[in-house]
This record gives structure tokens, sequence and C-alpha cells, in this order.
């Protein structure tokens, strides 16, 4: 009993963003380990860096992860803190016991919305991308008359919710053709610029498509729309945690984005981004115990998209060990590494005559990578380079890679490997 008590004293004191108790692999304890990923210089230049980041991270060199843009494992020191807290949880229960949670909460929504140049206020930690992206989707007031214009290559809770709206409100919606193959951001922008019209009222888009790997201009994007006054949704799946994302710089007004992907953090837990002056407008599409009474809540800012029902406390906090992660080991240090992994990635597939999707220039692209697959084999394909060579991809467009800082060259250079091989 003395021990439990002890422990829950501990969590209270440190705001469960703790890097002890083995969460950390690498150093001769965790101090060491912190020190070793918070390493300034050149150590990015240094395979060994990346080892040690590798080993912060559970799966074997048999089954190794190669599709960030759909499921991450989480850092092992965030899988040990959830385990950690649900058991605290589970030994006791009471309003006593979880009211620590309110205030984990509220640390990890700081530190998160610090990463992202935004305030506290305009972040709500929801569960997933899709559910940020149907908060917006349902929430901006739209009638008849009005128009929404996507991008083609938006995800179907970016896309296909929209097609439901305006099915049922009477709202037009048209989407923006990709150009094949192209060249240059300006041809992205002028592609958009070619479809805004004077009763557009949203542009929801995608910073990088999980279909092909094309990045968006946004702040580009952003700049042609807020001119005809426009609110602009991006969904930010594929970047958080990959990208070091300054959301006031790419002027957006709401982004939505996921724990689970590249920011490998915990399960079920996601992120809304509405910027201040949007949010009053903008209606939840829950309203749960702690909303309050009437029509408007006493929730501060964005916390009124929160409001839905019982929640992970746990994997909430969770949250806060991972982007303690993030703060140490950097997140531009973090989006250097995955261009040079995709960079490496793309120059090996397109060295051994792999057709590529994704373009290869860095300025139109990220961590998504694409090879060209006939669709009939690519199931097949992506089954054998998992079970033949220990790689995990996706059939998605093609051949999906998507590489990011738990992959080493090695991995690289198998899957590339193993590719050529078995598209030969």
């Amino acid at each position: 009993m003395k021990t439990s008590h002890t422990r829950r004293d501990f969590l209270r004191a440190s705001g469960a963003l703790m890097l002890a108790g083995g969460g950390l692999r690498g150093g001769t304890d965790a101090a060491e380990a912190q020190r070793q990923l918070a390493a300034p210089g050149d150590s990015e230049s240094s395979e060994s860096y990346w080892e040690l980041v590798r080993a912060q991270f559970s799966f074997t060199e048999s089954a190794v992860p190669m599709n960030a843009a759909n499921l991450c494992p989480s850092f092992l020191a965030v899988a040990e803190n959830v385990a950690l807290l649900t058991a605290d949880i589970d030994r006791d229960c009471s309003f006593n016991n979880r009211d620590k949670f309110a205030a984990l909460l509220e640390s990890t929504r700081a530190r998160v919305a610090a990463q992202l140049n935004a305030s506290a206020d305009e972040i709500a930690l929801v569960r997933n991308t899709s559910e940020a992206n149907n908060i917006i989707n349902s929430g901006i007031p739209l009638s008849a008359g009005g128009d929404v214009l996507i991008w083609d290559q938006n995800h179907p809770t970016n896309h296909v919710a929209w097609e439901v709206r305006a099915a049922r409100h009477g709202f037009s919606l048209r989407k923006v053709a990709t150009p094949e193959q192209p060249q240059s951001a300006q041809e992205l922008v002028d592609a958009f610029a070619a479809e805004l019209r004077d009763n557009t009222r949203v542009l929801a888009i995608t910073h990088v498509s999980n279909v092909s790997g094309i990045k968006l201009p946004v702040a580009e994007l952003t700049h042609i729309a807020h001119e005809r006054g426009i609110h602009v949704h991006l969904d930010g799946a594929q970047t958080w945690g990959a990208m070091a994302v300054d959301l006031p710089g790419l002027g957006v007004d709401s982004y939505a984005a996921s724990a689970h992907k590249w920011y490998m953090g915990p399960k079920e837990v996601g992120l809304l981004y509405v910027r201040q002056d949007k949010i009053p407008a903008i209606w939840p599409s829950v309203v749960a115990p702690g909303w309050g009474d009437g029509a408007q809540t006493s929730l501060a800012g964005a916390r009124k998209f929160e409001s839905l029902g019982q929640r992970d406390d746990a994997a909430l906090a969770g949250l806060g060990v991972a982007a303690q992660l993030h703060d140490l080991i950097g997140p531009q240090r973090i989006e250097r590494r995955i261009g040079q992994l995709a960079q490496s990635l793309k120059q090996g597939l397109a060295g051994a005559g792999l057709d590529l999707l994704t373009p290869i220039s860095p300025a139109l692209s990220h961590g998504v990578c694409i090879a060209r697959l006939d669709p009939a084999s690519s199931g097949n394909v992506v089954n054998r380079l998992y079970t033949e060579y220990g790689i995990a991809g996706a059939p998605t467009g093609g051949l999906r890679l998507c590489p990011t800082i738990y992959n080493t060259q090695e991995h690289i250079n198998r899957a590339v490997a193993g590719a050529a091989a078995l598209m030969a």
C-alpha cells in the first residue's frame, strides 16, 4: 500500500512527464539517455545517434515499420507511462485519484501548443485526425449558395465527409485536380487559384498527401484564400511529428492531426488547432458532461471541442511524454532526418529503375514515398517485402514506404533492395 501511494504522489508531483523507470534506452540511466538524445552539434549526422533513437522503440529487426503515414509504434517511454498510469487508475479510479489528470492534460496541451507556435487556448486534444476534420466539417456555418473547395487527394475524412454534408445542406462542393507530375510549387498554387470563387467559404486541403506524397505549398495557398475571406482547414496527419510545424507561419485557420502517426505517441489521441478568432463561430460536434449549461460553454478556447465524455486519461498524459521526447530530439532535427531518409529512399528506388509517383524534389514532398505499382500486384509485393525482407509498407497508391526517425540507413537499403528484387 505504501508503494502505491508513493507512486501516486510522484505522478502528482512530476506531472507524469517522466522518462525514467526504464522508459529510455541507450544510456547508463534515464538521465544519461536524455542527455544523449538532446546532444547538440553534428550528432544528427552520425548513424550512432539515430541508433540511440531507434533503441527507444520495441520493434524487432524482422518487422521494421516503414509506414508512418498509417501507424507508428509509440516511443517505449510513452507506452510504459500509459501502462503505468492505466494501472494507477485501475488501482484507484476515485475522483480523488483521477483529479491529477486535469493538470497533466493542461501541461500536455501547453507543451504541444508551444511546439506548434500556438497558444494553449487554440489547442483541443481530441481522438484523431478524423474526429478533428469532422469537427470543422460539421461546425463551420454553411448553407445553400456557399461553396467548399477541396483537394482531390484529401483523406476521406477531409473529402467524403464534405460530400456527405453538402448532400445534407445544399452547398456546392468542388475538387481541385492535381497536376500530373507537378514540377514546382507555383504549378500547385495556380491549380488552386484558378478554382477559387467569390462564394467559396472553405478551402480544405492536406499538407502532404497520403496517396501520392505531394506536399502542398500551404502558406501560399492560405495567402490567396485569405485575400477572399476563405477559411483554410489543413489536414496535418502527415506532418505533425514529421516537420517543425509553425501554424501561424502557415496562416491556416484550423489544423487536424493524430498522435499515432509521425508523432509516435499514444493511440486515440488527436489534435485540433483553431485560430483564436475563429473559435467562437465554430460549433462543437459533441456536447458531453463538462460542457456546462446552455448553448454557451464555460470551457476556455478550443477546449470546447473536447467535451467528449469519458476519455483515456492515461493516453492523454502519455501524449505529454511524446511531446517531451520531441523536444529532446528537436522538431527541426526530426524534420531534417526524415527528409534525408526520404531522399535516400526515393533516389535508391529511382536508381533501381522503379517509377516514382512521389516528386523526388524535397520542395514538393517529405516523408511519404510511393513507387508506382500495378494495383493487381501491390498487395503481394507489400506482403513479400514484409515476409522476405522484414520491411512493413503499404499498398496505398502503389508501394508506399514512409520512413521516420526510428528507421536507419540500413533499413532504407534493405527496403530498396527488396523492392527492386520484387518489382524487377
